[in-house]
């Protein structure tokens, strides 16, 4: 079975980026990465951080993911600097 994903165009999801902004959990994950690349060079989005946070506060699968996504990254992180990850 193929997967599709349901995601809205982002000029929609940033229009609509308010505390009360629902997001899908493929627009969340898309949104996460995004946030993650921009994070690396400097930006700070404080309305897609709002939107996301809202998200992963209720849906507890794109919380574990995400969770998930960020041990990995912090593993990798430890092991380029060659320093013993955080247990987690």
């Amino acid at each position: 079975m193929a997967m599709t994903f349901r995601f809205r165009p982002f000029w929609q999801i940033l229009a609509d980026s308010s505390e009360a902004a629902t997001l899908t959990c493929d627009e969340c994950f898309i949104i996460l990465e995004y946030l993650a690349d921009e994070a690396a060079e400097g930006a700070d989005l404080p309305t897609l951080h709002r939107a996301v946070q809202s998200h992963l506060a209720r849906c507890p699968d794109c919380r574990a993911h995400h969770l998930q996504r960020l041990s990995k990254l912090e593993a990798e992180l430890a092991a380029r600097k060659n320093v013993p990850a955080a247990p987690g």
